[in-house]
């Protein structure tokens, strides 16, 4: 979540004690040194009536410019909607501080303090307001928080998650608000922001299970089919330990297909996946088909994000949850604006 959503991206975090340098509050923080950052916010929320929706807030930072996407996915009313931003960092427009999770595009910001998070955000006709509650601390992905995305000098990022977060808010959609509750996943990278040759696109999933466990993976994507060496993942038990995923200890098959009327793109809409070490094998299938952005008015990347079931077995015994899935480059560039790509 990723994740690498753009242009050439990547994902990070750690404690102060770690052997990846990484500490906090500090590296929640903007990383001026980086080509490209961002800050990413995926969740599943229901109100009280038990109807189930999916959100995803994003903030990009490349160099001075700042980007912003926010969807929201209605399961019940089949709806899908999207907003974007794209402004220079400037006072009262845009900022991404130094030293704490503090980022804003306009009306849409993302703060953190003492591990609890609040985020922001309004446009046309809607106004949403979380609060996100740690309820593990943050891991790092890739070795020592290094997550490779390629054999380049410039293929990796600083990659950081908390892969639970308890949530509460509310929703106003028009004159109707309501209250929400549920679970949110939270992903920090920062770094050069190069994208790998020979390179398609990449799918990023976010899964929380019911036992408590979430699994990240990300498959790099080779134009000449299949995943590259680079592809790996994370998993965190249901105590906060973690350890790696090697793509040699996935398998991972798309099962359905999904055509996007607004781009012709065509997704995987269905997959099997598993991960033998973890006794894992389950079916993960988007609770809604489109759930496409078509992002010309700020990184001008068409991508598939959205909020998906999860079914299966997990050491033998059935086992659900619910995932975010990232799908990018099945609709042609993936350079952001002024990256350099």
């Amino acid at each position: 979540m990723s994740r690498w959503l753009l242009a050439a991206l990547l994902f990070g975090s750690a404690t102060a004690a770690d052997r990846s340098g990484i500490s906090y509050p500090r590296d929640h923080g903007a990383h001026r040194d980086a080509g490209i950052e961002w800050w990413y916010y995926t969740g599943h929320l229901k109100d009280a009536a038990g109807k189930e929706y999916g959100f995803q807030l994003t903030f990009f930072r490349v160099r001075e410019l700042s980007l912003a996407h926010f969807a929201w996915s209605d399961v019940a009313g089949k709806r899908f909607r999207y907003e974007e931003k794209a402004h220079l960092i400037l006072p009262g427009i845009a900022a991404a501080e130094e030293g704490r999770l503090s980022v804003s595009n306009e009306n849409w910001s993302a703060e953190e303090a003492r591990g609890i998070h609040r985020l922001r955000a309004a446009g046309r006709g809607w106004e949403l307001s979380l609060v996100l509650r740690a309820a593990k601390p943050p891991v790092v992905n890739g070795e020592n928080g290094i997550s490779r995305k390629g054999p380049g000098a410039d293929n990796y990022s600083r990659y950081v998650s908390i892969t639970r977060l308890a949530a509460t808010g509310q929703m106003r959609n028009g004159s109707v608000s309501y209250s929400l509750s549920g679970t949110a996943w939270f992903d920090h990278e920062w770094g050069p922001g190069g994208m790998p040759a020979g390179v398609a696109g990449w799918d990023w999933f976010a899964l929380q299970l019911d036992d408590g466990s979430e699994l990240m993976l990300y498959r790099m994507r080779a134009k000449t089919g299949g995943a590259t060496p680079f592809s790996s993942g994370t998993f965190v038990s249901a105590d906060g330990s973690s350890r790696p995923v090697t793509w040699s200890e996935v398998r991972l098959e798309e099962s359905a297909w999904w055509k996007s009327p607004h781009s012709g793109a065509r997704y995987p809409a269905k997959w099997w996946l598993a991960v033998a070490p973890l006794g894992l094998d389950v079916v993960l299938q988007p609770l809604l088909p489109d759930q496409e952005l078509v992002t010309e008015q700020s990184t001008g990347v068409i991508y598939w994000e959205g909020t998906c079931r999860v079914e299966g077995r997990r050491q033998g015994r059935p086992i659900a949850g619910r995932a975010y899935a990232e799908l990018t480059g099945y609709a042609g560039s993936l350079a952001l604006p002024g990256s350099g790509q």
